[in-house]
């Protein structure tokens, strides 16, 4: 079972210490979080609805920023160096359609360098090859409105990671998604990760990305409950109102989802 990973660096790349967050409504989304993130970690986020997962992401990039505490990203605090901070730490949302804005899939995936000035040449060099990668360059003529839920998703992930980020957030990256779209994304995943993207993803759905992850976070009401290997959470789960795997709920440990 995948509960280490000998490309965990030692070197944290984000540093959260004592942060909280209150909404305009009074709503207290997170309360003294504190977490350190370690290049090449693969990290699960769970947590029922309301949790505070979400609100938690948002801030990894500066989409969101603390009420009070600090959040270091590459030794740079976020509050002043956003634009580094979303340079390092990309986003993808649960629902793919809000981050796409292109009239073609090649459009998409170009935007973010277009906007930084890129030469052209070597925009059309690394759209080609993000696109190439993800298995996306037959369709990069076609609208992405007419791509599938799966092929969303992973035009998203290319937009993102064009601009060469070290780590990626994922807000229920299997939200809405058939199995066929679910293996693809996973796969997209689980490959970006092994070639040293540092993976953080909120998630419902524990049993596709349990065995390749490297530590569950659990969180409760805006608070951190849990944080371990998946081998030792994995039976908490429930108890968060987050469903166990099957293969674990019946005694044979943390099984890979595909064979």
């Amino acid at each position: 079972m995948a509960t280490t990973k000998s490309t965990i660096m030692s070197k944290n790349i984000i540093e959260i210490n004592n942060i909280c967050h209150t909404f305009a409504d009074g709503y207290r989304g997170i309360k003294m979080v504190s977490l350190s993130i370690y290049k090449g970690e693969f990290i699960i986020l769970a947590g029922k609805n309301g949790s505070g997962k979400t609100t938690l992401l948002r801030h990894l990039n500066g989409l969101l920023l603390p009420d009070s505490g600090h959040l270091i990203v590459n030794g740079h605090d976020v509050k002043k160096h956003l634009v580094q901070t979303r340079k390092t730490v990309g986003m993808v949302f649960q629902d793919a359609d809000t981050q796409i804005i292109g009239d073609t899939v090649f459009d998409e995936v170009a935007f973010g360098l277009e906007n930084l000035r890129v030469k052209r040449a070597q925009i059309n060099e690394k759209v080609t090859q993000i696109l190439e990668d993800l298995n996306l360059f037959h369709l990069k003529d076609k609208s992405p409105s007419i791509l599938s839920g799966g092929e969303k998703r992973r035009l998203a992930i290319a937009g993102i990671l064009v601009m060469d980020p070290e780590v990626i957030v994922f807000d229920e990256p299997f939200s809405n998604l058939d199995y066929p779209g679910t293996i693809q994304v996973l796969s997209t995943i689980i490959d970006l990760n092994r070639s040293g993207h540092t993976i953080i993803m909120a998630t419902h759905d524990i049993e596709p990305v349990i065995y390749d992850a490297t530590r569950i976070i659990i969180m409760d009401k805006g608070l951190i409950k849990e944080d371990g290997r998946p081998a030792d959470i994995v039976k908490l789960l429930e108890s968060y109102g987050v469903k166990e795997p099957c293969s674990s709920k019946f005694g044979l440990g943390i099984q890979p989802w595909q064979v």
